[in-house]
This record gives C-alpha cells, structure tokens and sequence, in this order.
C-alpha cells in the first residue's frame, strides 16, 4: 500500500513511513503520538525562555550569522560527506528511531570520514541532517548506534535546531568563536546562559535516546566509550565507572563553559529518568503506537509476507499483528 505525501504529493510505501521525495511523514498520526513534553528535561524547557529573554537570538538572526553557519557547512559536508541513503544499515536505524519518536521530518544522515567518535545535527526542524564520524560506525554496537541517532532526533523533536546552532557556534571557545564571528557585542552571560541551556538541551535528547533504547545500560555503555576515547588517560589509570564516580570542585566549575554534562552527571540524570512513572508514560505511548504501526502495514511483521491492511492475522503463518 502506497500513502501520498501531503507536502510534495509523491506516493511512498507506507512502510518507509516517510516519503521519499521530501522525507516529510506519510505515516498517520496518532492521539499516542510522543510530545516533546512527554520527555522534555524541565530546566531544559525554563532555559530556552530564558535564552529568548536576553534578546541575542534576534541579533545573531538580522545578521545572518546562524545562516552563514549552516551555508558554510553544508558546503563543506557536500564536498566531504556522502549521504547514508535507503536501503542502508545506517537509514534504516535513523528511520526506526524517527518512528519511535514521531518526528514530522526525517533527518538526512551524513557520513564524513574520520576515527575520532563524533556526531551532531544542524539545520532546522524541518531540513535537518545529522553528521557522524565514519569511526562511529565500527566503534558502536547496533543498540548504541540507535542510541546516539535517537539522542540526535530527540533535539530535532524538541524544537531545538536554531538555538542548539547559536550554542554551538560560541561552545567552540567563549572569547574566540565571539571574537571570530564579529560577536564581540554577546556578552559572557549571554553566551553563559546559552551554554548553560545546551548541557539541558542534552539531558532531553538522552530522555529521548532512553526511550528508543529502554535500556540504560546501552546509555551507560555509549557514554563511557565516548568518556574513555575524550579521555583515555583514564584507561591507564585503571578506567572508571561512570555509575559510581563523581564530579569534582574543578570539573563542576569546568563545565560551564561546556556544551555537554559532565558525563558523570549526565548518566545519572539519564537513570534518574529511566526510573520515573515520566519514562514508564512515555515509553507505553511508543510500544501502543509501534504496535499501530506494525498492524496496520501489508507485510507480516514475522514472515514478511504480503497481507491486506485490515488482516490482523497474517494469511500465510497466521501470527498476530498486534
């Protein structure tokens, strides 16, 4: 069965979920549709109000900054990245994840060579790409690469694209990237306050991963790679266990001028979710609608036979859809 895109009017088959033209979402909605209230970090939710408070953001807009920045990657990346189309491993993971996370738009995935463990989304909501260091891709298991692609299409659900751009512009460095960019006139509690909202921004996005994943020792285990490569010192020095370690005074201070949490503090925050009625909620609406999904598509979940949209029972091995 095939569903006509409502924005470009390409029919797509309703399994891919979202058309292949536009990449915008085919599959119907739904009242168990996941919000990004249903995951939503609360500081996360006060800071952006208070990053639109301080008035930078319509500055860094009227002078282009934010659009030169997205101009001069996307010419970069088109040059040194190759797009990880269907019916790749990597497509179908991001696919499964937008599903999961009732995304509108599916994100384009970028691949750019290199061994450091690295990825990012920029853009907006509606035309994001999501950027990873081919290095992910042999360093991460399958449930940790979903991991890290559901973080990324967590900030594209939460509405995070514009504001995560400007954080990451002045996170490359507070006096420098401002001095570099002409944004000498953003004061450091502004670029403080954007800082601060983009370590929040992250506990949402790993709320979101948690989800996809529901399991946090695949959280624990991507966090810790990620900690170890950053920092492998502490390998030698016998490794640590990101569950029992604290922060100290120094790292603690260290962090505001940091786009992500501690890691410490950022997988604590992550089972302190995973332990909430919050996650039970949430992660219900998702197995409620995958089961949807899976039901009302013609092939058989278990065989993959072809069957009528309205067959709960497979024709062929007579296994329920639902």
């Amino acid at each position: 069965m095939k569903l006509r895109c409502e924005r470009c009017g390409l029919e797509t088959p309703e399994e891919l979920a979202f058309c292949s033209n536009c990449r915008h979402r085919v599959a119907p909605h739904s009242a168990y549709d996941l919000s990004p209230d249903d995951f939503a970090y609360g500081p996360d939710r006060d800071a952006i109000q208070m990053v639109k408070a301080t008035g930078v953001l319509p500055f860094l807009v009227k002078n282009l900054t934010v659009a030169n920045f997205e101009k001069n990657l996307s010419s970069r990346l088109s040059r040194e990245a190759r797009s990880a189309a269907y019916p790749s491993k990597v497509d179908a993971l991001v696919r499964h994840c937008a599903i999961a996370l009732s995304v509108d738009t599916l994100p384009e995935v970028l691949v750019v060579k290199g061994a450091q463990p690295n990825a990012f989304t920029f853009g907006t909501e509606e035309h994001a790409s999501v950027v990873v260091n081919s290095g992910i891709l042999g360093l991460f298991t399958e449930p940790e690469l979903t991991g890290l692609f559901a973080h990324e299409l967590g900030h594209v659900k939460s509405g995070h694209m514009l504001y995560h751009t400007v954080a990451e512009v002045l996170g490359g460095g507070i006096s420098v990237s401002a001095s570099f960019l002409g944004l000498d006139i953003v004061s450091l509690p502004v670029r403080l306050a954007l800082l601060s909202w983009h370590r929040e921004s992250e506990v949402t996005a790993d709320r979101a991963s948690l989800l996809v994943v529901n399991d946090i020792s695949v959280i624990k285990s991507l966090v810790t790679k990620l900690a170890l490569w950053s920092s492998p010192g502490m390998i030698s020095s016998g490794g640590f266990d990101i569950e029992k370690d604290k922060a100290g005074l120094l790292d603690s201070a260290s962090e505001l001028f940091r786009t992500h949490p501690l890691d410490v503090n950022r997988f604590k925050l992550a089972k302190d979710f995973f332990e909430s009625e919050q996650f039970r909620f949430a992660r219900r609406k998702i197995e409620t609608r995958l089961d949807l999904v899976r039901a009302l598509i013609p092939i058989c979940r278990f065989c993959g036979e072809r069957k009528r949209v309205e067959e709960l029972f497979c024709p062929v091995c007579g296994r329920c859809q639902t």
